[in-house]
């Protein structure tokens, strides 16, 4: 199984208003998104927002919000943006004890060996991707495995639906498992994107992914015994 495959295989692609999530990665990177001075508003009242702030998620296209402190306490009460929108969270976990086995990982039918799944309010209950050089690829999971990992790992129950995904980290030989906000997924898309060279990736994009990851651990709060007391 490859790391992370030149070409989506068997897969269905990511669907075009997800496509969004290119110009959002794009928009992160300080040497290739505003220009040096420019600074970024907020995309509901137009305040001026530092380079880390909130997401919205437009839950109709999927696509990420950026919002000032203001805005987003506006949309942390459940229920709040009449069902448009949902704040995307903060929390990092890391989950050592995460239980896995390679049997369920192939069951899952991912053909690489990094992905985001996550439960979803849309017409699937449940959805996983994986990052390519093309983008984000649409794997189809199985429901019934994806029950069973929830069943063997209880911290996966507390997922926010849509905002809040469960990353899969297996490549070259790794196996670690967190939950993140779905935007730190979308920002791990884009860095594969925008970092990749020629036939096998090149240096760059593997530098990206290992300070991407250096990045995640460091934010992580370790949960173990399967749940987050």
């Amino acid at each position: 199984m490859p790391d992370i495959p030149m070409q989506d295989e068997g897969s269905s692609a990511l669907p075009t208003p997800l496509g969004a999530l290119r110009s959002f990665a794009r928009k992160r990177q300080p040497e290739q998104g505003l220009e040096r001075g420019q600074a970024e508003h907020c995309e509901l009242c137009s305040e001026i927002i530092a380079p880390s702030h909130s997401h919205l998620l437009k839950l109709s296209n999927r696509e990420l919000v950026c919002v000032c402190q203001p805005c987003s306490v506006l949309f942390s009460e459940q229920g709040a943006g009449a069902g448009k929108y949902r704040l995307v969270p903060g929390r990092y976990l890391a989950l050592p004890d995460f239980h896995m086995a390679d049997e369920q990982w192939e069951s899952l039918r991912i053909p690489v060996n990094m992905a985001f799944l996550f439960p979803s309010t849309g017409a699937k209950p449940v959805m996983a991707y994986y990052p390519s050089p093309a983008g984000a690829t649409e794997s189809l999971l199985d429901l019934e495995e994806w029950q069973a990992l929830v069943n063997d790992n209880p911290v996966l129950r507390d997922l926010t639906p849509d905002v809040e995904a469960l990353l899969v980290n297996r490549v070259r030989g790794a196996c670690d498992y967190y939950i993140v906000p779905i935007d730190a997924c979308y920002r791990l898309v884009g860095l594969i994107r925008l970092s990749w060279r020629g036939l096998g990736g090149g240096t760059e994009v593997w530098e990206a992914i290992t300070g991407f990851f250096q990045e995640i651990r460091a934010k992580a709060r370790q949960v173990r015994g399967g749940e987050d007391a």
